[in-house]
């Protein structure tokens, strides 16, 4: 954690209104209606701000990729639970993370900034519990968006060694657990490229992701039930309604209960359902931010929401044969699915299709991770913050912070070598970091908040209430379910780690707070530090269509 003098002296507080100027000449600084906002924030406009709805959308949407979201767990879902689990859990996590995104989108419209939720901790807590929450939101939100990268583009390589595996079954060094580690590292220096170059390229990215993702959609709905017709035909409904299996005991006795199976499989659906501060990390780089990005967030929920549930429907109905799923011997039985549907071939062209389109929405939590990096380095939170809050001269992207993510990724996904559970234990810790992070500021806007907050043009109304006891409520359960054993019985191969990547969160942040000695975020971190002075604020104007970084 950084100590500085800046840390003791220069916490943000509320900025008044710039008073009436006669004329530009007058002032010292002109803003844009967006800078002028981030301003009050107490932040000067580092970024180029030419990102807009679209991308802004594109970033969350993207991010709950369906098109490979489905798949990626789509062989764990069918022994977890098998059709009826599927689509019953999907369907649930599917309409709660709306609330979700609601309660977010609220807050995000009234707080737009880069570094989003920590900040929004900050500004709700107040003086007494502003730094606190700050300090704890900003540990858990980087802790789980650095372990989602890792987790996607493990996803991602587990749909390329299928594809390879079914070219060349008999190659022995696709099951090691090294070669798996040297592809998905590999596809994290991908995922990086376009956060790294320059804004225009990281705009065409978004276009390229969602071409890719309608391609495969496309495939879904069209090609699949067309196969499934010349093949062997569609399951019935109570194939698909009324299919419940359990395969989690692994051993003679039945330790694990059908209700057990049944509420771990909450996985399938919220490892996709959740990234919603995706677009909030675009704040500072898009116009209209108050309410592009509350906009771009529910938006783009509501709508992979609309669009997953009838092709999840599609996709079950085209099943040929369950017992070849479940049974099949692939990094990712997804494609035992395809093969029998579609061929070797056709199996082998989508598989490759999907590493690309996964590939892409490791690019979209890349840059979440990347600029959640920079904003709470910018605020001195992370050892070393001074280096990784820069910005690159030129293109105006952090750099640094990418660097550190891709690091910290490489790490994480070192597990795969050595568990055979460890791709699901990253993605169950990854989805409860971020769950929680995104609890302390909702529960700071119905509490500490509640008098403070002041909302946006866009906000809920008299549904905030309902709708923040609902997603703590889910974001609780879910954190529940998703520390326990997701195989029985537990042995070291079979362990679910998230409970230990967890409490070493909880450690770092805790721990990093209490610190004896000075060291102690308690001591010296007051809340997010202000990049523009008072005084630049005051003497602004204010100017429609103006962008300094333009």
């Amino acid at each position: 954690m950084e100590k500085t003098s800046d840390n003791m002296d220069n916490s943000i507080e509320p900025v008044p209104d710039s008073a009436d100027h006669d004329s530009i000449e007058e002032t010292k600084n002109v803003f844009s209606s967006d800078e002028y906002q981030l301003a009050k924030l107490g932040y000067k406009q580092e970024f180029f701000r030419g990102l807009g709805l679209f991308e802004n959308w594109a970033a969350t949407f993207t991010s709950m990729n369906f098109a490979s979201g489905i798949p990626v767990l789509f062989g764990w879902v069918m022994y977890t639970g098998g059709p009826t689990a599927a689509f019953a859990n999907w369907t649930m996590i599917g309409f709660l993370s709306l609330i979700v995104s609601f309660s977010m989108s609220e807050i995000a419209a009234a707080l737009p900034t880069a570094g989003g939720i920590y900040y929004w901790s900050y500004a709700l807590g107040g003086a007494e519990w502003g730094p606190f929450l700050a300090w704890m939101t900003g540990w858990w939100n980087w802790a789980g968006w650095v372990s989602v990268v890792p987790g996607v583009q493990q996803g991602s390589t587990n749909f390329l060694l299928s594809a390879l595996q079914i070219k060349y079954p008999a190659a022995e060094i696709l099951d090691k657990g090294w070669f798996a580690w040297l592809l998905t590292s590999i596809g994290m220096f991908f995922a990086m490229a376009p956060n790294v170059i320059n804004q225009r390229v990281l705009q065409w990215y978004f276009r390229f992701a969602v071409v890719i993702f309608h391609v495969l959609v496309v495939m879904y709905w069209i090609w699949f039930p067309i196969r499934a017709s010349q093949e062997g035909g569609f399951q019935t409904g109570s194939g698909v309604f009324d299919h419940f299996y359990n395969g989690i005991n692994l051993g003679e006795e039945k330790q694990a209960s059908d209700a057990y199976c049944w509420t771990i499989s909450v996985l399938f659906g919220a490892w996709v359902f959740y990234g919603y501060d995706a677009s909030v990390h675009l704040a500072e780089e898009t116009q209209g931010a108050s309410e592009v990005v509350a906009k771009g967030m529910w938006m783009a929920t509501l709508s992979a929401w609309v669009m997953s549930v009838p092709t999840l429907i599609i996709i079950l109905f085209c099943i040929q044969d369950f017992d070849g799923i479940i049974n099949g011997s692939y990094a990712n039985n997804w494609a035992a699915y395809l093969v029998q549907l579609v061929g070797q071939n056709g199996a082998v062209a989508i598989l490759c299709l999907l590493w690309v389109d996964s590939t892409c929405a490791t690019a979209s939590y890349f840059m979440s991770a990347q600029r959640v990096t920079y904003a709470i380095s910018r605020d001195g939170i992370l050892p070393g913050s001074k280096y990784f809050r820069r910005l690159s001269k030129k293109s105006h992207m952090p750099i640094h912070a990418a660097f550190l993510v891709l690091a910290m990724s490489i790490a994480i996904t070192t597990a795969v070598i050595g568990s055979v559970v460890a791709f699901s234990a990253i993605t169950a810790t990854a989805t409860i970091a971020t769950n929680v992070s995104y609890l302390f500021p909702i529960l700071a806007r119905q509490t500490v908040g509640r008098k403070t907050f002041t909302p946006a043009k866009w906000n809920l109304g008299r549904f905030s209430l309902p709708a923040a006891i609902i997603t703590s409520c889910y974001i609780t359960f879910l954190v529940i379910v998703l520390l326990m054993p997701q195989l029985y019985p537990v042995t070291a191969e079979t362990l679910n780690y998230a409970p230990i990547m967890i409490g070493g969160i909880s450690i770092i942040s805790l721990v990093g707070w209490w610190l004896p000695f000075g060291y102690g975020g308690r001591v010296w971190f007051k809340g997010p530090q202000r990049t523009i002075t008072v005084e630049e604020v005051e003497s602004g104007v204010v100017i429609e269509g103006v962008d300094v970084k333009a």
